[in-house]
């Protein structure tokens, strides 16, 4: 009787300590933050650029959060040198169901093509998606230099 009532206080103690484990990594992850939305690839000619977070809303499982950022200036983001008219590419993690490209300008957004301007100068940009897990938006800024 006694190794019976032992063995299921063991088996109580193990279920309760793996519910402890799976609640802990549910509420509090793994080190990784799946509530934040992956970073898209952006290529400008031949150019890989650095891309921040922007703004965002974004669930995963259980979770859900939202963050909101102000327009940032050039001398906040890693600026990539590029050629005039170089083409920018734009590689998100799974294709958005919407999509925008808008280049910003005296801290507002204005709708723009996925081109550098052939004028010399500093150009920062927007981008963004909706996807089943949320939307999300990020920014990076490429230098025209003179010729």
């Amino acid at each position: 009787m006694k190794s019976n009532r032992r063995f299921w206080i063991v088996l109580i103690g193990l279920l309760v300590g793996v519910w402890g484990i799976y609640v802990a990594v549910s509420w509090f992850g793994d080190g990784n933050d799946p509530v934040k939305p992956p970073l898209p690839t952006v290529r400008v000619g031949s150019v890989t650029a650095e891309v921040e977070q922007s703004t965002y809303c974004w669930e995963a499982g259980n979770r859900a959060t939202c963050a909101d950022y102000g327009l940032p200036e050039a001398e906040d983001l890693q600026l990539i040198t590029v050629k005039p008219g170089d083409a920018i590419d734009v590689v998100y993690h799974a294709d958005p169901m919407e999509s925008t490209f808008y280049r910003v300008e005296d801290g507002e957004l204005v709708p723009a093509e996925p081109v550098v301007p052939d004028e010399p100068g500093i150009y920062v940009y927007e981008i963004g998606g909706e996807w089943t897990q949320g939307d999300s938006r990020y920014v990076f800024g490429v230098r025209v230099p003179e010729k």
